[in-house]
């Protein structure tokens, strides 16, 4: 079976970054044998014995590392190196052990590559949570509205219903009371307060319609909106680093059935952005994976580097289609009207490529606040010259046997209010994919879907995420998921899965049930 490795790549349109735009996704195709595939050690499945009778916990890593040949990474604001600690242990679960012993219930222990990390468990909601949850609907044809956004008032907890319309949201009791805010564009926006117990609710959002007096639609001028949106960057966004919470997941489907799904929680440091040089981090948390009924055909199909990626997918801090400071920009703009969103008329503004020459370009809409310029959302994607000639930017390595063929990418990012600024809140990305078998002259379609959405956020600095627990740009999320997680949703906010997904985790849940 040949191997593919779908890489999401970003890069800025500024002449001092010089990596590829967007989720752009090459191949590495090798040929992968059972008997040449590597298999990666876990650390946490061995039993370890060990006796000290009195011995400082920096000292016992290092003996650790010594007889059993595992490194250690902690944070040394969680974890004190110096104090003393009795231990003896025969035949136990390293993980398990360090839990029951270091003495704190808020750390988590996972293995990344030949590293055992112990950090904090970020964001991690009380027990005695408030759920809410339910459907938001369309006032006219009662129809449900996927990727809608919801959030308390004035804070950083939010989440979106999924594409069936539904959404569930947990909220610690100290929010009981405040306004729940349900926002999707061109639809008035709609609030809640936020009940004492659990609640189950369904949500109608009525369209609204927003027009220019004639005489003013003759003077908006896209240029100066997209100047005007440079001018009032640092005013309407983050000037301190941020930590982000978020959930992400990737889902692959072939021949439209569902062949991978994995989830996970993770962790992002977002810089300020008045730092346009430096790079978001993202840290692991925990994840699960669902083994769908029909197993991929033909080739062994994964994404690479996702959740690290696609959090550097910012258009407004990285560039991407806004002009340079100078005013020059590779894309011309157009007044394409006025909408609704977020509560406020936004401006339309579309874009596509000056010269559209098959370089990496794209084309879409941004909308833009009326009030302040600032970016509020964008949906895009690739050029039509763009995906002809994307081989040469998407396929690292070909195969003779296969040919791929990228027919359609297109993405959504959107920005929410937080503290009279604006943070990151959602973006998705869709790639489909042709791959044909020459020999065997098959021909089967992969569908890939990536989504993030962050759930919560604190002032933050760089030195909170460790570049030595960090996600690389080379790991395959999937591949890091190490155990099915039964507690996944427990005290998290997460983007509710589809049926479909939901059926796969059942089914996961039923058979690991059955296994203990």
């Amino acid at each position: 079976m040949t191997r593919y490795h779908l890489k999401h790549i970003w890069n800025s349109t500024k002449s001092f970054l010089f990596r590829a735009m967007f989720f752009i996704i090459p191949f590495l195709y090798y040929p992968q044998n059972d008997c040449c595939a590597q298999v990666k050690e876990n650390f946490l499945d061995r039993e370890y014995s060990f006796s000290y009778d009195t011995i400082s916990i920096s000292a016992f890593f290092d003996s650790l590392t010594v007889n059993f040949g595992i490194s250690f990474s902690y944070d040394a604001s969680i974890i004190k190196g110096d104090s003393l600690i009795f231990a003896e242990a025969k035949s136990v679960q390293l993980d398990k052990w360090l839990l029951e012993h270091l003495g704190n219930k808020q750390i988590r222990v996972h293995q990344r590559d030949h590293q055992i990390i112990i950090s904090h468990e970020p964001f991690l909601l009380p027990k005695e949570s408030i759920r809410i949850e339910g459907m938001v609907k369309d006032g006219l044809h009662k129809s449900p509205m996927p990727m809608v956004n919801i959030g308390i008032e004035g804070k950083t907890i939010g989440t979106a219903t999924n594409r069936e319309g539904r959404f569930r949201l947990l909220l610690p009791r100290q929010y009981i009371g405040e306004k729940l805010i349900f926002s999707n564009l061109g639809y008035l926006h709609q609030s809640l307060l936020i009940p004492s117990k659990d609640t189950t609710v369904q949500i109608i959002l009525h369209e609204t319609s927003v027009r220019l007096p004639e005489v003013l639609v003759r003077y908006v001028n896209p240029d100066r909106i997209m100047d005007q949106v440079i001018r009032h960057k640092i005013e309407n966004y983050p000037t301190s680093p941020l930590l982000l919470s978020a959930f992400f997941r990737e889902s692959i489907q072939q021949d439209q059935s569902y062949v991978d799904v994995t989830e996970a929680v993770i962790e992002i440091y977002k810089p300020s952005y008045n730092e346009s040089f430096g790079l978001e981090r993202v840290r692991f948390v925990k994840g699960r994976k669902g083994k769908a009924e029909n197993e991929m055909k033909m080739i062994d199909f994964k994404l690479q580097g996702g959740p690290l990626l696609f959090s550097r997918v910012d258009i407004v801090r990285q560039g991407g289609f806004l002009p340079h400071q100078e005013g020059n920009s590779k894309y011309k703009y157009s007044f394409r009207g006025m909408d609704y969103e977020q509560g406020r008329n936004v401006f339309v503004v579309g874009f596509e490529p000056i010269n559209d020459n098959g370089e990496l370009l794209y084309e879409g809409d941004i909308r833009i606040d009326e009030k302040t310029f600032a970016v509020i959302s964008a949906d895009f994607e690739m050029t039509r010259k763009t995906i002809r000639k994307s081989r040469e930017y998407l396929i690292r390595k070909d195969s003779r046997r296969y040919r791929a063929r990228p027919y359609f990418a297109r993405y959504h990012i959107d920005y929410r209010p937080w503290n009279e600024k604006w943070i990151l809140n959602s973006i998705r990305g869709e790639l489909s994919m042709k791959i044909i078998d020459r020999k065997e002259r098959i021909r089967t379609v992969f569908n890939t879907t990536s989504e993030m959405l962050i759930t919560d956020l604190r002032p933050g600095q760089k030195k909170d995420l460790k570049w030595s627990e960090s996600f690389k740009e080379n790991y395959i999320l999937s591949d890091q998921v190490e155990t099915y997680d039964s507690h996944f949703w427990s005290q998290y906010n997460i983007l509710k899965p589809d049926d479909p997904i939901i059926k796969i985790f059942q089914r996961d849940e039923a058979n690991f049930d059955s296994e203990k």
